[in-house]
């Protein structure tokens, strides 16, 4: 079910981001319907929540990678779209926070070590994400 829920998300990520201006918007849209569906689709349990909050932003962050996008941006919109979009139905905003963010790391490093610091870096730069659970993260 993972692996159909991250090539679910690549294939609504390249759809949403293709001939927009605005990607980053269409990034974070596509990642919050995505995670909406999948956590519809598991239930509540929690930890086939947030295993599919993780499953979807490593989807997008890897489909962000074929692009021109900046992908540190791209990763903190992933992670931001997805921990909304998972405590507006129930699931734990920490736990989500830390399973998009662990998720968004292991997709960048099998990009590249290079793209894995530059989503790193992004993450512990978002004002918008809990630094102390992106630092635990992250290690």
């Amino acid at each position: 079910m993972i692996a159909k829920i991250i090539e679910e998300t690549k294939n609504a990520v390249v759809a949403a981001i293709e001939g927009t201006d605005d990607i980053l918007s269409a990034l974070r849209n596509t990642v919050k319907n995505q995670v909406t569906g999948a956590l519809k689709d598991t239930g509540n349990i929690a930890s086939t929540a947030t295993e599919s909050v993780g499953s979807v932003v490593a989807g997008a962050v890897e489909a962000v990678a074929t692009t021109t996008a900046d992908l540190g941006s791209a990763a903190v919109s992933a992670v931001e779209g997805a921990v909304e979009a998972a405590g507006s139905v129930g699931v734990s905003v920490t736990d989500a926070t830390s399973s998009a963010a662990m998720a968004a790391v292991s997709a960048a490093e099998k990009i590249s070590a290079d793209a894995a610091n530059t989503v790193k870096k992004a993450l512990l730069s978002a004002v918008s994400l809990p630094r102390e659970i992106i630092e635990k993260v992250i290690g």
